[in-house]
């Protein structure tokens, strides 16, 4: 990934438009740092941009007006650019000295009405099915994969909840997630996107910067959800256990509203995902890469114990006057279908 011995750095190029108008040439030389932050979980990327405002432009012609429209693309010259997407300013911070601007941007897509709460009830329904209306309802193009344990619901009720925070919360149950990228709503199970290969292999020459840390605690050797049904008049158990060695003998126990024993399984497979899925984690600092982007895996290799197959949470693509462009990446390592570490 880092430029071959002898050969000059690839050259960074980005593109900035605000409301329509290419205006890169022109602050150029303001610029100071661009950061576009991409994220799973439920979560839409970001966009900061610090501008220097020694002339004044900035806090007096140039000022901006919340709910502007900024547009970025960033990569290398020669090169096919990430497109970041469209995004609202919705933040202006004006530092004095020196004169500094930082405007802070979120994506055009999470709209207020998505952020109202509601009281909705689904019936009959799947999880890929309830994605597909709220994201119809918002324009949104559902990307979701097929998936044989698509839980489906005799009954479930959004209650005082946003539509986004209601999905994001019935996917974590059942172990599948969401991001907003652009006008998409990609939806997944969060086994699936594992499973992926990874895009990129980093070997140490190819890292600026890493740090990596495995923990113990709050992890689980199973999980076991426990639920009396009002319908079945019955106690529905079910249990879900690590192949891996964790924290043996600790177990994740709690009741759960389930209609049946598959949900009450899936439950427990997602709350024991949840809680070991972060015992490895990584920071790493890259050369900038479109390819680094969350929900890619990458396989990172000759660091001894840490090396394996990790997934991007976050990555940070940093465009800075004294560092360039670099990509700041949160990882967690996956683990394999039995339950180890890759």
């Amino acid at each position: 990934m880092s430029a071959l011995p002898g050969f000059p750095p690839p050259v960074t190029q980005w593109t900035l438009t605000y409301q329509g108008v290419n205006i890169t040439a022109d602050i150029s030389t303001m610029t100071i740092e661009i950061i576009y932050t991409d994220r799973l979980g439920g979560a839409s990327g970001d966009l900061a941009v610090a501008l220097s405002d020694e002339t004044g432009l900035w806090s007096g012609p140039w000022a901006p007006a919340q709910g502007d429209v900024v547009s970025l693309a960033l990569g290398y010259a020669n090169g096919a650019p990430l497109p970041c997407g469209d995004f609202q300013v919705d933040d202006l911070c004006y530092e004095s000295p020196p004169d500094i601007l930082n405007l802070r941007c979120l994506s055009t897509y999470i709209t207020p009405a998505m952020r109202t709460r509601r009281n909705i009830g689904y019936e009959n329904q799947n999880l890929s099915q309830i994605a597909a209306k709220i994201a119809q309802k918002y324009g949104l193009n559902l990307i979701a994969q097929a998936d044989a344990t698509n839980v489906s619901f005799a009954r479930i009720t959004q209650s005082g909840e946003s539509d986004l925070a209601f999905l994001h919360r019935i996917a974590l149950a059942y172990d599948y997630d969401f991001t907003i990228r652009g006008g998409q709503l990609i939806f997944y199970s969060r086994a699936a996107l594992e499973s992926a290969p990874p895009v990129a292999t980093l070997a140490r020459s190819d890292v600026i910067r890493a740090s990596f840390r495995i923990k113990s605690h709050r992890t689980f050797q199973a999980a076991r959800v426990s639920y009396q049904s009002p319908y079945e008049k019955s106690l529905i158990t079910q249990r879900a256990a690590s192949a891996s060695p964790i924290a043996a003998g600790d177990s994740l126990v709690f009741p759960a509203r389930c209609e049946n024993g598959q949900q009450a399984l899936l439950r427990a497979q997602g709350a024991l995902h949840q809680a070991n899925m972060v015992r490895a984690t990584a920071a790493i600092l890259t050369p900038g890469s479109a390819s680094l982007s969350a929900g890619n895996t990458v396989a990172i290799a000759g660091f001894g114990v840490n090396d394996g197959v990790y997934m991007i949470s976050t990555a940070a693509h940093r465009v800075n006057r004294h560092l360039g462009y670099v990509t700041e990446l949160s990882l967690r390592k996956v683990e394999s279908p039995t339950g180890a570490l890759n």
